[in-house]
């Protein structure tokens, strides 16, 4: 690939695409004529404050953490009364303060393009994020006839005085329309829904495009009334990347009476109507009801899922799909799904798929639910066409009743196929009392099985449904190279309390999550992150890890002295699989050098180059990386 055409790709400074990403977070720089406006709870004076330009000397390099003196508002209503409509306008609030019962509530603010987005952000030195209480009110709604281009970044929300009946939500973003919206690194808890994105009425729009929400909290949503409390639910929006989030114990509080668990209260939820979603590296625990609610299918990567009633809702089973004239399609591969608590409406499935078509379901762990419990699914799939399941390992989850009627099962296909069904090379090491390893509905019609590794403790003649033993398991389905093993995987037992030790710790899943909750920016652990975590359990399983991005080679590593240069010249190192070129770019994306490189080590020379920030992109092969460069 030409490097101009693989800076297009990461760098959408250029084109209208996401922005780039530098060790983990979005870059956002201001335009020349942006309106930075300060905001801080402890120091600001709404009499004396006053609004800067980028060039301004106070402001220095980075808006960010501006060199001041800076004469900041002291509330956010004075502070975005200075925000322009159209233009790139920055709002940033002071790390470390606490804003009492302060909000924008509903505002038609909007930024000027994908390249210049209106930023609601956070700027100083504090490790804490600005905190907004905000009442029993949302903290922010859009309405009007745009709500495109902005960007909330590195903020915590949180609705201090709710009676538990009311309906705020954090971020709510349904009475307009908008291209390109973000949300990063931030807290969002407590609201009836802590982000919401969807049209007003239920036909499909394209007026709602590019929706990023990345390195995020979303936790605690709960409502003690009769409303579907969710962590958030999104409906008719075409493109969006969901990445690196926590989303925690949604829709139910144990501690708060009448917000008890329900089948309609979720961690999170993708409608039918969402179209290009990508859900990769989050961790999801402790919903209420479905943990990765993906009713509009898309690519659902290396997520983990920890004790949710069920793990992944694939495509829905619900009349908002005509199966099958209409259906979804997508990826689910490299998922670990661990655990489960299981509910009255929902006894315990890890992957269920349901009126898709032409996806694949590969490389995923489901493993260690060992409750007693009635027909606990491992992975199920039903109304779909043109299916593939593969490479899946299912591990001790299932029925551990002793006596009575009730089984689960491994691997459970039903009835109602189109198409080419293929399940093949998973391993289903059920070690339950109760619990077939495959189980059919309806004909062999339409499906091949092959090469499956099946290991029960159940009596040898309960191992499938309908054929009993294994034998008439092979003559009824036809399964080709089938094994009856008992897989000798290194490490299975591997749980969060096993990794918390690994890394000197101690605790189980409400202190794993503890940490991830207090992640941001500022303190960004890997150990914490799904990737980071599911390589760990893979590990146990004898398989190979997955980098963040799926990518087999990762991200070079970047060395940059000085940084920021007070002459403009930096000295870059990037270790021995170094790359062949390298592009800089300024804050606008106007490419301003080009150099080929043939060490390891190699100077850039911006010295005649303005002040500001710069991106400095290297290539070679198929590694990529970035950095931000300051020039001073």
């Amino acid at each position: 690939m030409k490097l101009r055409s693989l800076c297009l790709v990461l760098l959408p400074l250029l084109c209208q695409a996401q922005r780039p990403i530098i060790n983990g977070c979005t870059q956002f720089f201001p335009s020349s004529d942006s309106r930075i406006i300060y905001v801080s709870a402890t120091d600001g004076d709404n009499t004396v404050a006053q609004t800067y330009a980028p060039s301004d000397p106070q402001v220095g390099a980075d808006p960010f953490h501006p060199v001041g003196p800076i004469k900041a508002y002291q509330t956010l209503a004075a502070a975005a009364a200075q925000l322009r409509n159209g233009q790139a306008d920055w709002i940033l609030f002071r790390k470390g303060d606490t804003f009492v019962n302060q909000r924008f509530g509903v505002t038609t603010r909007f930024g000027k393009n994908s390249r210049e987005p209106m930023l609601i952000g956070a700027y100083g030195n504090a490790p804490q994020r600005p905190i907004f209480l905000t009442g029993n009110q949302t903290f922010i709604d859009f309405e009007g006839a745009s709500a495109s281009f902005v960007a909330i970044v590195g903020l915590q929300m949180e609705p201090h005085t709710r009676s538990g009946t009311d309906s705020p939500v954090g971020i709510r973003l349904i009475g307009a329309p908008f291209h390109y919206f973000w949300v990063e690194d931030c807290h969002i808890s407590k609201y009836v829904a802590n982000f919401t994105a969807h049209s007003p009425t239920t036909t499909v729009s394209p007026n709602r495009k590019h929706l990023t929400i990345r390195r995020s909290v979303i936790a605690d949503a709960y409502t003690t009334g009769a409303e579907h409390a969710n962590a958030m639910f999104i409906d008719n929006v075409d493109s969006i990347l969901f990445e690196e989030n926590l989303l925690d114990h949604n829709g139910w509080q144990a501690d708060i009476a009448g917000a008890v668990p329900t089948g309609f209260r979720h961690n999170s939820y993708f409608q039918v109507g969402c179209r290009n979603l990508v859900f990769r590296n989050n961790i999801v625990a402790r919903a209420s009801a479905t943990g990765g609610g993906i009713r509009c299918g898309g690519i659902v990567y290396d997520n983990t899922f920890l004790a949710n009633p069920k793990g992944i809702q694939f495509g829905t089973f619900e009349p908002t799909i005509s199966w099958p004239t209409q259906f979804v399609f997508g990826k689910v591969s490299y998922n670990v799904v661990l655990g489960c608590r299981p509910e009255s409406f929902d006894p315990g499935r890890g992957i269920t798929i349901e009126r898709i078509k032409n996806t694949v379901v590969h490389h995923n762990i489901v493993a260690h639910f060992t409750a007693l419990g009635g027909y606990n699914l491992g992975i199920v799939a039903n109304e779909v066409e043109n299916v593939t399941i593969r490479k899946n390992i299912v591990y001790k989850w299932g029925n551990n009743r002793p006596t009575g009627p009730e089984w689960s099962s491994g691997i459970y296909i039903g009835a109602n196929l189109r198409g080419s069904i293929r399940v093949d090379s998973n391993d289903v090491q059920m070690e339950n009392l109760k619990g077939y390893c495959m189980s059919k509905g309806g004909t062999f019609s339409n499906i091949m099985y092959a090469a499956n590794r099946c290991n029960n403790v159940a009596p040898l003649g309960n191992w499938f449904d309908p054929s009993g033993s294994f034998a008439n398991w092979v003559a009824q389905s036809g399964e080709t190279n089938a094994q009856v093993l008992d897989v000798p995987y290194s490490d299975p037992e591997r749980s969060v309390s096993t990794y918390l030790t690994s890394l000197g710790l101690s605790g189980g899943l409400p202190e794993f999550l503890a940490k991830c909750r207090a992640m941001g920016k500022d303190n960004w652990d890997t150990a914490f992150t799904a990737n980071a975590f599911n390589n760990y359990i893979r590990l146990g399983f004898d398989l190979p890890g997955t980098s963040r991005t799926g990518s087999p080679n990762g991200e070079p590593k970047i060395t940059v002295v000085p940084n920021p240069s007070a002459d403009g010249v930096f000295q870059i190192e990037q270790g021995e699989n170094h790359s062949q070129e390298a592009c800089v770019f300024d804050a606008t994306g106007k490419l301003v050098l080009r150099i080929k490189v043939t060490t390891p080590v190699f100077p850039v020379d911006l010295s005649i180059c303005p002040q500001g920030v710069y991106v400095l992109v290297l290539q070679g092969g198929s590694r990529v990386g970035a950095v931000r460069l300051v020039r001073l």
